[in-house]
């Protein structure tokens, strides 16, 4: 029988890191993707330091950061003259032991969905190309799919990950509601460029923006140029990239060759009211699209489906079904959140007079993913408790003696930190460690009363904050 308990539609950053996700507790899975191979286009090109910290968790971090770089510095000019040179865009925090990973990398989304793929190979998880998803029969207990050329794939829930044109989306009855934004349209590219330095983005914000940015390690620029309001549409090739280039750039001896890759992108904001419908789900752009103002590209999706993975791999195995319904509680009012930023971002570049002033303040607190909290879920107990990190809130790392609080959290479990050594009777599925006095930096770092509990929950964010063990006992269900 074409029977599993997941399918996961679409192989980009998104549902690959849901099936890791699955696929290391053990739960039967299935992915799948219309196209006919991996994707091998650039499209987004940074990864933020909340995304990092799940990389961390996967084991696919120094992956990523060897194929990517940090703090790539852009030259600005007024058309063939350097005007400066500064390292103004996706600064990241300062670094800290609460943040292992504070600078985003830049890397091409290819190298990040090929680190992930490795890894889901390694926990026995595979891809199923060339299947197309034509139609979606939801049943109680089940849900049917129909891919071109007949095959039936019945699975308990799918997961749609199959972006911004989701067939999931559609066939389920998901409604996106936005705007459009006619006059923000780009040319986009992967293409091989001689003559200009590597190892920095050139850009140029006169007669439109160009940009040509280094994707490391690769040999290939993305080329991303601004249409102006009242030019029309052309079809994208190297010809007129070539042109276009000459025209804002007046520049003589550089050579735009060996395209892999041409498109033309036009900027719409929406996204779904919900992010489940029974037993369909969705993540990543099949739930929300924008701008990509803030470098918030696959991150927002990698991170949806880094909440909703424990979830489902949870109520597969006996926790109750409104678990899955924090899945849309926690990560629709983060949606909204970055859509309303990307936009206010791009509308900041699309109107600065020049290219410092439009890379300024691109990255803050809130792009790096760092901030982001679920402080009106129902799996966060309400505390009047200060200071520290409070429920909801990322938990951050401190070293704890010979070792950090993320190498404890790292896996699939549940944590809880014990600051009074109460006695508790912990599920299998949660890890409870004595903190011990001279865990200095912990201590600092949370601010924990005597005698109390933290309770810290697989996607590494705090549940509660208690001296009554009695207070855990809400979250037993859950853990699985």
């Amino acid at each position: 029988m074409n029977r599993t308990d997941v399918l996961i539609v679409g192989a980009g950053p998104t549902g690959l890191t849901l099936a890791c996700e699955l696929a290391r507790r053990g739960i039967d899975h299935r992915v799948i993707d219309q196209l006919p191979h991996h994707n091998s286009t650039s499209r987004a090109k940074l990864i933020q330091p909340r995304s990092l910290e799940i990389s961390d968790d996967l084991g696919i971090a120094a992956n990523i950061r060897e194929h990517g770089t940090i703090h790539v510095p852009t030259r600005h000019y007024d058309k063939d003259r350097v005007i400066s040179e500064a390292l103004e865009a996706a600064i990241g925090v300062p670094p800290s032991p609460t943040t292992p990973h504070p600078a985003p990398v830049w890397v091409a989304q290819p190298h990040v969905e090929s680190a992930l793929r490795d890894r889901l190979r390694e926990w026995g998880g595979e891809i199923q190309f060339d299947s197309e998803v034509v139609a979606l029969h939801q049943k109680p207990e089940n849900v049917t799919v129909t891919l071109a050329g007949g095959t039936a794939i019945t699975a308990r829930y799918v997961v749609g990950c199959d972006g911004g044109r989701s067939a999931i989306r559609r066939l389920a009855g998901f409604t996106m509601t936005g705007a459009a934004y006619p006059q923000n349209r780009w040319y986009l590219g992967d293409l091989r460029i001689d003559g200009l330095e590597p190892g920095r983005q050139h850009l140029w914000m006169n007669d439109g923006i160009l940009s040509l940015f280094p994707l490391p390690h690769l040999g290939v620029w993305q080329f991303q140029a601004a249409i102006a309001a009242d030019e029309p549409e052309r079809t994208p090739s190297l010809e007129l990239y070539r042109r276009i280039f000459t025209e804002r750039t007046g520049l003589d001896g550089v050579t735009l060759t060996d395209p892999t890759w041409l498109s033309l992108y036009r900027i719409n904001v929406a996204m779904v009211d919900r992010y489940r419908d029974r037993r369909v789900l969705l993540a990543g752009d099949a739930a929300h699209v924008h701008s990509p103002g803030g470098g918030q590209g696959m991150n927002t999706g990698i991170q949806d489906a880094y909440n909703l993975g424990w979830k489902l791999a949870a109520v597969l195995a006996g926790a109750p079904d409104d678990l899955l319904e924090t899945y849309g509680t926690e990560r629709i009012p983060v949606a909204r959140a970055v859509l309303d930023d990307s936009t206010a971002k791009l509308r900041h570049i699309m109107s600065a007079a020049d290219g410092s002033t439009a890379q300024r303040g691109l990255t803050d607190d809130f792009t790096t993913g760092l901030t982001i909290a679920y402080p009106d879920s129902p799996l966060t107990a309400k505390t009047d408790q200060a200071p520290g990190p409070r429920p909801g809130d990322r938990a951050p790392d401190a070293p704890i003696l010979d070792t950090t609080l993320f190498d404890l959290q790292r896996g699939t479990h549940w944590t809880i930190l014990d600051f009074g050594h109460t006695p508790f009777r912990a599920a299998s599925a949660v890890q409870v460690h004595r903190i011990p006095p001279n865990a200095d930096f912990l201590r600092g770092a949370y601010h924990p009363t005597p005698d109390e509990l933290i309770l810290i929950r697989p996607d590494g964010h705090l549940a509660t904050r208690t001296t009554e063990p009695a207070d855990l006992e809400h979250y037993r269900p859950y853990w699985h």
